[in-house]
């Protein structure tokens, strides 16, 4: 009978970098659930208490292990997991902490130098989050702004198969830094498995993000509740991740080029509507044309997404 975990976030179980020899915080059986919290993605543990603060982070933050790294709440080994199936997460719930922060400008990234923004004073912006009414209100400024929120993960993922150390920030294959707003709770990710184990690991929260998070940092925030299922898929082969959303079917491209992040995601698009309707792949491209939209998940990463989109319903017959 399948079981629920728990998983909290502490020195056992945070860490930085992706690392396939990472021994697992917790090990689960195929159709298990894991029910977890999250930093948020800069190691921090409260809100800045007035404008120009320090934010503290977390007390047992090591600079030398994981500094330059999201912190990340895992790894999960998932019994029965193996390089070449597919690891399904289904987020059954996502629910936000009381606070979180975003920013632009002030870091010498190419965004930055491209909007001419990376040799100017960093903007700092720190939010309360009113998770009844959904939304995000500015703190600490003359101009209040309030913007809707719809959380989400900025990072699921697992280690590479090479040995080593990986950074957290540019998505893979195997998922990570995948920064897709559509993955809220409700949907199915489906991420192709590269190590034995899976050893998944999670976090960059975000309240809410748009396409492309332009500036770098979404609203970045800790998650109070994570709830998340594990089932491993010997029945399904993929290349590239792939979702399932209350809205419709999700198809991803990664690539430090964005134009072939685009063709990677319409091809698995294509891949996806010839296996749901049974038909070729120069009909499924067809159909695909009236049906499909593209979408530039993240340009921040280094490696560029991008997810090619079909609503639910879009397609009858």
């Amino acid at each position: 009978m399948p079981m629920i975990h728990q998983l909290l976030p502490d020195r056992h179980s945070l860490h930085g970098p992706f690392d396939k020899d990472r021994p697992p915080a917790l090990t689960i059986d195929s159709g298990d659930t894991v029910r977890l919290a999250t930093l948020d993605s800069a190691w921090g543990i409260e809100p800045r208490a007035y404008k120009g603060a320090t934010r503290r982070k977390f007390a047992e933050f090591d600079r030398e292990r994981d500094g330059g790294n999201h912190a990340l709440t895992g790894p999960i080994y998932v019994q029965g997991a193996e390089p070449g199936m597919t690891l399904e997460i289904k987020i059954n719930e996502i629910v936000p902490g009381a606070w979180g922060w975003s920013s632009a400008g002030g870091f010498n990234s190419y965004w930055n130098r491209r909007m001419g923004v990376a040799e100017e004073a960093e903007v700092l912006l720190d939010w309360a989050l009113d998770r009844d009414k959904m939304t995000a209100r500015s703190l600490h400024g003359d101009f209040p702004y309030e913007v809707a929120i719809r959380p989400f993960l900025g990072i699921l993922g697992m280690p590479p198969a090479e040995p080593g150390t990986h950074s957290t920030f540019p998505p893979r294959f195997c998922g990570g830094n995948l920064d897709c707003k559509e993955l809220t709770a409700g949907s199915i990710l489906y991420l192709p498995i590269p190590v034995k184990g899976a050893l998944l690991s999670v976090g960059d929260g975000h309240a809410v993000q748009g396409d492309g998070e332009v500036s770098g940092p979404a609203l970045e925030c800790p998650m109070e509740r994570v709830d998340l299922t594990l089932t491993v898929r010997d029945d399904l082969r993929l290349t590239m991740p792939r979702a399932k959303t209350p809205t419709g079917w999700l198809t991803m491209g990664l690539h430090e080029d964005l134009d072939e992040a685009m063709w990677q995601a319409l091809e698995g698009m294509l891949d996806l509507i010839g296996s749901l309707y049974g038909i070729s792949r120069t009909e499924a491209y067809a159909l695909a044309s009236l049906t499909v939209d593209l979408r530039i998940t993240q340009i921040v990463n280094g490696v560029k997404g991008v997810h090619a989109f079909l609503p639910h319903g879009a397609i009858k017959g």
